[in-house]
């Protein structure tokens, strides 16, 4: 018993020693792109704007961490405050190596009993469902006000698709218990529904959430452009929102979609006119101080408790 619990403990040591490294190389792979010249010219035009984007970074990652709270409240899961903690923050540190933060019930799950598990690795998946379907109606949203996609061409076709895959994600978020019924033998899909049956407003609320969370995250975006002494309008604000929406559906593998969201920011906001430099900056900056700061934190707060049964 004792040396399964040394055993557990280095491999743990282990994991968090490689998720280090693996979140400093993302942190090197992203500044490397800068050169010295780059480097030279970065300035910051308007510093209480930079210093309210840092703040911000606290209703971010607290807007989050509610919607893990409203989570296992509605699962049942009876959580102390450092369980729910670390859970969330472990899941930060394996969802940063995965595209679109999809693999943070990795990390969250281990931390509590085996019958809860499935429980939070379906719920956590709606949760980030919830916020897809945030960033699809922002953009949708976007492509109507600017009459359409800044960098996509014959783009008609383009808008049509991503509307219907608007329409067909709220159906599925609101009614996919309905699809359970081929599952109705098993356990898990009969507890599920029951739980959203019980829970009638948890999905409302999670969307709130994770709207409220990209407001957030994209306001950081566009006052940080606004910092660099770029302007805020109406068209920026909603450029900002294709970004995203581009990012999301983006193809990648692994790594946070490492370098996607820069390249994507660079079609997008330099089409509406804004200096390379400070896009290239803003996103290093919004990547380091919402990613790869929690990240960190993740690997220095979370401890070896998992459960066992």
């Amino acid at each position: 018993m004792l040396k399964t619990i040394k055993n557990r403990k280095t491999l743990f040591v282990f994991i968090k020693l490689f998720l280090f490294a693996a979140v400093l190389f993302l942190l090197y792979t992203q500044i490397s792109k800068i050169d010295k010249d780059q480097w030279d010219a970065f300035h910051i035009e308007r510093p209480m704007v930079f210093v309210l984007v840092l703040l911000l970074v606290i209703p971010n990652i607290g807007v989050a961490f509610l919607k893990w709270k409203l989570t296992l409240k509605t699962i049942g899961v009876d959580a102390q405050k450092t369980q729910r903690v670390q859970s969330f923050f472990a899941g930060v540190v394996t969802g940063m190596l995965t595209p679109n933060m999809l693999g943070n019930f990795i990390g969250r799950f281990y931390y509590f009993e085996r019958k809860h598990r499935i429980q939070i690795i379906l719920f956590t998946l709606l949760s980030n469902f919830a916020q897809f379907i945030a960033s699809i109606t922002f953009g949708w949203i976007s492509i109507l006000i600017l009459g359409g996609l800044l960098v996509v061409k014959n783009e008609n076709q383009f808008i049509v698709w991503v509307g219907l895959i608007m329409i067909a994600s709220y159906l599925v978020y609101f009614f996919f218990e309905n699809f359970l019924v081929k599952l109705r033998k098993k356990k898990y899909a009969k507890e599920l529904k029951s739980i959203l049956q019980k829970n009638k407003n948890y999905r409302f609320k999670l969307l709130g959430l994770s709207f409220t969370r990209f407001l957030i995250f994209t306001s950081q975006f566009s006052l940080l452009l606004y910092a660099f002494g770029e302007e805020i309008n109406a068209e920026l604000i909603t450029a900002i929102w294709q970004v995203y929406l581009l990012t999301m559906i983006a193809p990648s593998l692994f790594l946070g979609k490492i370098g996607v969201k820069e390249s994507i920011a660079l079609f997008v906001l330099s089409a509406i006119g804004l200096n390379e430099f400070s896009i290239l900056f803003t996103s290093l900056i919004i990547w380091t101080i919402n990613s790869f700061l929690p990240a960190i934190v993740g690997v220095i707060v979370c401890k070896n408790d998992f459960q066992d049964e």
